[in-house]
């Protein structure tokens, strides 16, 4: 059986809304008419259509509380690394109230067409309404903030979302706040959160901080904390050429398609002596993790569970196998 392809599913809702109950119970009575939300969600994926909060992960009391898109990276293909990022962030004060976790926000296509430059991100903004939206994955950020830049660009783009989003159930927000985990994050003094949290460190790790090409969506101040808190726990840190050239994303994910480098930015670190890679977002880290050799590739959240408690340092530091194409070293 042939899969529809997502943009088609979108432009034939209709059809899905028009197999409604008639009255008198002739034709399909027996199943129930679909509001557009929910036909819209069905388009999408969604597995429930009542999913957009599927979990929340308590911190401190009084702590703040974000959405949190993980981003289909980290909900689907690498579900642990986002538990153990939510429990990571709730330890250091941050709530999260996790929601559409299957959802991919478009980001994965390449280049994007309308539904995943446009209507995918779109939906995800107006999911999280007038609450904070966090997401730790720059990949995805870049394309939830690229949607309004390309709405602002073309008034025709801004038109159309917005009768593709009423046909789906939803609106067209008039912006969004979107924000990296990290950066929330980074708002206080991030050393000193881990530092009072911690019962260990990371004394005698030499690590190079990966940021990519989407480094820019980070707030000014984050890639500083990233690296003070890095060295207040001990780590070594070492700089590399490839710091900020792109993975290849999403291209470099796509197995058979050229344009990954993620092997090449590997081979950089190692070369500056690093035993480990840390990464800051969802795509770059499953680019690099499904290399074959070089440094182990973690993402900062994911590294502080040793200093904090979470884990232990030989058994987390090592290098990642999944079904999913994660690598097997020889």
């Amino acid at each position: 059986m042939t899969r529809m392809p997502r943009t088609a599913m979108l432009l034939n809702i209709r059809s899905v809304r028009r197999r409604a109950v008639r009255p008198g119970g002739a034709g399909p009575a027996a199943h129930p008419r679909l509001s557009a939300r929910e036909a819209g969600n069905r388009c999408f994926g969604s597995n429930r259509l009542a999913k957009e909060v599927s979990r929340t992960t308590q911190g401190d009391p009084g702590a703040r509380s974000v959405r949190h898109y993980p981003g289909c990276q980290a909900a689907v293909v690498y579900h642990e690394r986002l538990l153990a990022t939510e429990e990571i962030a709730a330890c250091l004060g941050l709530a999260m109230d996790r929601m559409a976790p299957e959802d991919c926000c478009g980001g994965v296509e390449d280049p994007p067409n309308f539904f995943s430059g446009i209507v995918a991100p779109l939906r995800l903004v107006d999911l999280a309404g007038e609450d904070q939206l966090a997401t730790s994955c720059l990949s995805c950020l870049a394309n939830l903030r690229g949607a309004f830049r390309r709405m602002d660009e073309n008034p025709e783009t801004r038109r159309r979302a917005a009768f593709s989003m009423q046909v789906v159930g939803y609106r067209v927000p008039e912006g969004t706040g979107a924000r990296h985990l990290l950066d929330l994050l980074a708002q206080g003094d991030l050393a000193a959160a881990v530092a009072e949290r911690a019962v260990g460190d990371l004394s005698g790790l030499r690590a190079a901080v990966y940021y990519g090409c989407r480094k820019g969506e980070l707030a000014e101040r984050t890639p500083a904390a990233v690296e003070e808190t890095l060295r207040s726990l001990g780590v070594e840190l070492v700089s590399f050429a490839a710091a900020e050239e792109c993975c290849g994303a999403p291209k470099g994910y796509r197995g058979g398609l050229p344009g990954g480098k993620g092997q090449a930015v590997l081979q950089g670190a190692a070369q500056a002596g690093a035993e480990v890679v840390v990464t800051v977002c969802g795509m770059c880290q499953a680019n690099l993790e499904k290399q074959r050799g070089g440094p182990v590739v973690i993402p900062f959240l994911q590294l502080l569970a040793v200093p904090l408690g979470m884990a232990e340092r030989e058994v987390w530091l090592r290098r990642n196998d999944t079904a999913e194409g994660g690598r097997k070293d020889a």
